[in-house]
């Protein structure tokens, strides 16, 4: 990882809130996309490693998506492969298989939370999903989750506004993407200013 990490925020929070809602909606050709852009903003690939990773991605969350038959397994085996190639291309110190574990508690903590959410608004504790958070931003970003902790209550705060909006509470779905995208940003300020 070179000594200050160049990403740009605005970027990665767009394709990240846009996949979030192509998530959403099943769109999974339109998820597919966006998720090759972001691989090459986010991790630098090329077009072949952006595509081939991309498509590690969408099995993923293929495997996950459904809340009766989720395969959980399935997927971190697909993020496992993710993981290899980004970080091929960026050179990163964690092991694929610590990311792609991380990964998927982080989508497993998201998801109870989400669900305990739907069922009671004002249930939901946010500290489990902003612990997951900061132990992946820490390995993915070669720092500490002491200095991960910003990046992750922001990224968090997107996942709770994201989960108004699927729960069907929004009152402004628009104005809430909105939001996703602007915690988005703000995590990844954080996350370029934290880094080790």
């Amino acid at each position: 990882m070179p000594p200050r990490l160049e990403i740009d925020p605005g970027k990665i929070a767009y394709y990240e809130k846009a996949g979030w809602e192509a998530y959403y909606d099943r769109n999974w050709p339109r998820a597919f996309g966006l998720l090759v852009q972001l691989n090459r903003v986010e991790f630098r690939m090329s077009w072949p490693q952006a595509l081939a990773a991309a498509l590690d991605t969408v099995r993923a969350t293929i495997a996950f998506a459904p809340l009766e038959r989720s395969d959980v397994p399935k997927a971190t085996a697909y993020i496992e492969k993710f993981y290899a190639k980004a970080g091929r291309s960026l050179g990163q110190k964690a092991d694929a298989a610590t990311l792609a574990k991380l990964e998927m508690n982080y989508w497993v903590v998201h998801r109870r939370l989400a669900i305990a959410r739907k069922q009671n608004p004002n249930d939901g504790d946010l500290e489990p999903m902003i612990v997951s958070l900061a132990n992946l931003h820490a390995a993915l970003f070669s720092s500490t989750p002491e200095r991960m902790r910003a990046s992750a209550e922001l990224r968090a705060k997107a996942a709770e506004a994201v989960d108004l909006i699927t729960s069907k509470r929004s009152i402004d779905v628009a104005g809430d993407w909105r939001r996703v995208e602007t915690y988005l940003k703000q995590a990844y300020d954080a996350v370029q200013r934290d880094a080790a």
